[in-house]
């Protein structure tokens, strides 16, 4: 009997963290299908710093109680949160918005389907984590998905093929979201999630205004149409303050 109550915690634990990463990636499905949506008149750095910056004003706000747990996270562990933040924003949807300009959102969807394999191989290079059969198994099919979503289902076009401009875009931030993943290993433990988020979200902010800002000089402006707020208030507030806080516990 009280092997059976001793287990039943962590089977709970194990269900409530798989319930949100489902949501986590449920929220972020839609960010798929706006970015793509409205290429035409957000470009990728000033989308990526409208999504970030609104969810730092949000997120900043939720945790107006904790402004000081905030402000030591900064003090302590500012490298962690700086490198979580470049891998969150400029690293990955930086090059996600590029990519969706040039490639389907259903293209690009199946490709970041690939995060997992990238998680794990980082894991297993960097912390050598040990990899079982089963994940092999599981690693050698996404990757041969991945090839032949690549390859537009013709495995011999891959002894010539250039990969289409959008798909490696997708991938390099498929990538970076991996490395982010991977290093929530070292984030301030004893920092709570939505505070973790938002100081995460402060630094894309800042990461990612020098790339709207250059954008706008170069004669590519956000054009803000009644899709694109709708498009930008949806991934602000589903796919990075919504998305990213499910994400977080649920690795925590």
């Amino acid at each position: 009997m009280a092997s059976s109550g001793s287990a039943e915690p962590g089977l709970r634990a194990t269900l409530v963290a798989c319930g949100l990463l489902t949501l986590a990636v449920a929220f972020w499905s839609g960010n798929w299908v706006f970015g793509r949506l409205v290429r035409f008149d957000a470009p990728p750095g000033s989308l990526t710093f409208s999504r970030w910056a609104i969810a730092a004003i949000v997120l900043t706000a939720m945790c107006r109680r904790e402004l000081p747990v905030l402000a030591r996270a900064f003090r302590e562990s500012w490298r962690v949160l700086l490198a979580l933040a470049l891998f969150a924003s400029v690293l990955q949807h930086y090059p996600v918005y590029r990519g969706l300009a040039s490639t389907t959102a259903t293209t690009a969807s199946l490709l970041n389907a690939t995060t997992p394999v990238f998680i794990l191989l980082i894991s297993w290079l960097v912390l050598r984590e040990r990899l079982g059969p089963a994940v092999v198994a599981g690693v050698a099919l996404s990757l041969a998905g991945a090839t032949w979503i690549v390859a537009r289902g013709d495995p011999a076009s891959l002894l010539g093929m250039e990969l289409a401009s959008g798909d490696l875009w997708i991938l390099l931030g498929t990538g970076s979201w991996a490395v982010y993943t991977v290093c929530l290993r070292w984030r301030p433990t004893d920092v709570p999630a939505r505070v973790l988020v938002a100081a995460i979200a402060l630094l894309s902010s800042a990461c990612t205004l020098p790339l709207a800002v250059g954008e706008h000089l170069l004669g590519h402006p956000l054009v803000l149409t009644p899709t694109v707020a709708a498009g930008i208030l949806y991934i602000a507030l589903g796919s990075t303050v919504l998305g990213y806080l499910c994400w977080n516990r649920g690795v925590e």
